[in-house]
Parts: C-alpha cells; sequence; structure tokens
C-alpha cells in the first residue's frame, strides 16, 4: 500500500473522478437543455415522462378533482424522469457528488500518509491536486450551469400546468357551465352588434340614396 501511495496513484484516481463528474455533468447539461426544449411546447410533446404527467393532470380533472399544489406534482415528476437510472432531480447534484468523493479520497490519502509516514512532498502534491481538481469541478458548474437549468425546467413546466392546462381543464370539466353561459352570451352580443352594424349600414345607405334623388330633382 505504501508503495502504491508513492507512485501517485491515488492522485491519479482523483484525477479520473474529477474527469468522470465533468463528463456527467457535460451530459446533464444536455439532457436538462433536450428537456427544455420539449416543456416550452409542453402540451404536444413526444416526451413520455411529460405527456405522462399532462396525462395524469388531466385525468384529475376529468374525476372532478381540483390540483392545487402544481409545484409540488413538477418537483415529485423529476424524480420519475430518468436518464442511465438516475433520476433529472439526482442529476443536479452530480458536481456536489463529484467534490464529496474527492474530498473523501483525499482525507484517506492523508490518514495512510501518516500511517506509513509519507515525506512533505508527497503531502504538497497530493493536496495541492485535489485544490486543482476540486477547482475544476467548481468551474464546470459555472459552466454547464445545471441546477439553473433544472430550475428553469421546472419553472416551464409549473408554467404551463399552472396557467396554460388548469384553466382549460377547470373551464371544461369543474365549470362547464359557466363557459356554456360565457359562450352562449358572447355569440349573442355579437349577433347584436352584427345586427346593429348592418341596420346602421342601411340606413347610411337610405341617406345617400335621398342625397342623391334630391340633388337629381334639384337639377
Amino acid at each position: 500500500m505504501k508503495q502504491f501511495l508513492q507512485d501517485y496513484n491515488m492522485v491519479f484516481a482523483m484525477a479520473a473522478v474529477g474527469c468522470l463528474t465533468v463528463m456527467m455533468k457535460s451530459i446533464t447539461a444536455i439532457v436538462y437543455y433536450r428537456l427544455i426544449c420539449q416543456a416550452e411546447q409542453m402540451g404536444t410533446s413526444d416526451n413520455k415522462y411529460m405527456k405522462a404527467l399532462v396525462g395524469k393532470f388531466t385525468a384529475s380533472y376529468k374525476l372532478k378533482r381540483e390540483v392545487h399544489n402544481v409545484s409540488c406534482i413538477v418537483d415529485k415528476s423529476m424524480y420519475n424522469i430518468r436518464f442511465l437510472g438516475i433520476s433529472a432531480a439526482g442529476m443536479k447534484n452530480t458536481g456536489i457528488c463529484g467534490i464529496a468523493v474527492e474530498c473523501m479520497i483525499l482525507v484517506a490519502c492523508l490518514l495512510l500518509g501518516i500511517y506509513y509516514h509519507m515525506p512533505l512532498e508527497w503531502y504538497a502534491l497530493t493536496s495541492l491536486s485535489s485544490a486543482a481538481v476540486i477547482m475544476l469541478l467548481a468551474t464546470s458548474e459555472m459552466l454547464f450551469q445545471t441546477r439553473k437549468k433544472y430550475k428553469l425546467l421546472c419553472l416551464q413546466m409549473t408554467d404551463y400546468l399552472e396557467n396554460v392546462l388548469k384553466p382549460k381543464l377547470e373551464k371544461e370539466y369543474l365549470h362547464p357551465e359557466e363557459e356554456k353561459k360565457y359562450q352562449h352570451e358572447y355569440f349573442e352580443n355579437s349577433e347584436h352588434t352584427e345586427q346593429h352594424e348592418e341596420v346602421a349600414a342601411s340606413l347610411e345607405d337610405l341617406k345617400l340614396f335621398e342625397e342623391f334623388v334630391e340633388e337629381y330633382l334639384a337639377d
């Protein structure tokens, strides 16, 4: 084990964990971007998870059950959306998990170094390598902005369900009589307005005809 430490294999392990974490963060950013594009057209989305969420939302209103906490339903659905077996809610924590693993490896290295009486140069190189990897992970978070993308995804899904689908379903299934009354009044007012415009147009034509006749007789 001492030879393993002396060959700086633990440093290589930390670098490998850092590279794997950055790769997972890039994949997460791509997945979130595609989901955001689907959420922008959620009503016609082909994504099976979003279609299932819309179907479940619609079924509740068909059963005359109003949905109150839409954001809670969206947050819960993030655990059902999965990629490579990882939920969309869990993928946003990839960077935190990577940093945690790095810290665990560093602590293990330092404890083993103390046990095997490693030289100061070894401690310095191991600590600097770990710090560099952690800085890389922090920089990748600013670059990929996975947590920001996750919040935007939840916001877009909540906006569609709360402000587009919910009012439509409430009118259709919870208050159909009010919708029919509104449509009846609207068409009645439209017909009344059209009739009024037709009468006004007829009077205007009659007035023009009378003026024409008066001018003709005067000549």
